[in-house]
């Protein structure tokens, strides 16, 4: 049973996350529509293709790619609509494409942070995490608990990125990759 079963799915699942990536970067918010829709469409297109087996690598896919980004929405790093977009996609491509998919959207938003702060630093005089994270660090040594500190207004990590950018970008490099 192929992981991503036919032509439909690639290109279903670049329209999604490019119409996502569009509304995130002019908005911050992606549209519950596209996310649903795409879910639906890609359960929809491997229980066409498979039946059964599958419904259920979409439905593995789905769940999968909303728990890869669940922790970063319970931290509140990401927004609940990245989540369902990530989920979206792993009902589409299914579970193996949307790994690479997650690695390639992971890297992307590393390089994507930094440039981000590094302009932010630049143009504006925003600050960077160092003290934040020694703060937590101190915590960790003196108690022997983990903590998390919320970035502070005037620190660049306080901004948000438009995720749906980098979830694009790595869902086409994924569909894009030599197999």
């Amino acid at each position: 049973m192929a992981d991503s079963p036919s032509l439909f799915a690639p290109l279903a699942t670049l329209t999604v996350v490019w119409s996502a990536a569009w509304a995130d970067f002019r908005t911050f918010k992606i549209p519950n529509v596209l996310s649903v829709s795409g879910a639906v469409l890609g359960l929809l297109v491997h229980a066409w293709d498979s039946g059964f087996a599958g419904l259920w690598l979409g439905l593995v896919g789905l769940g999968l790619g909303m728990g890869l980004l669940l922790p970063g929405y319970v931290v509140q790093s990401t927004g609940a609509g990245d989540v369902k977009l990530m989920g979206a996609v792993g009902a589409l491509l299914g579970p193996r494409q949307l790994l690479w998919a997650f690695l390639f959207a992971v890297l992307t938003a590393g390089v994507m942070s930094v440039l981000h702060g590094l302009v932010a630093w630049r143009t504006r005089g925003a600050t960077g995490p160092i003290g934040r994270y020694a703060g937590m660090i101190r915590c960790l040594w003196v108690t022997g608990r983990l903590s998390y500190v919320r970035p502070r207004p005037g620190e660049f990590m306080a901004e948000p990125i438009p995720l749906a950018v980098a979830i694009a970008i790595g869902s086409t490099i994924a569909i894009l990759r030599p197999l």
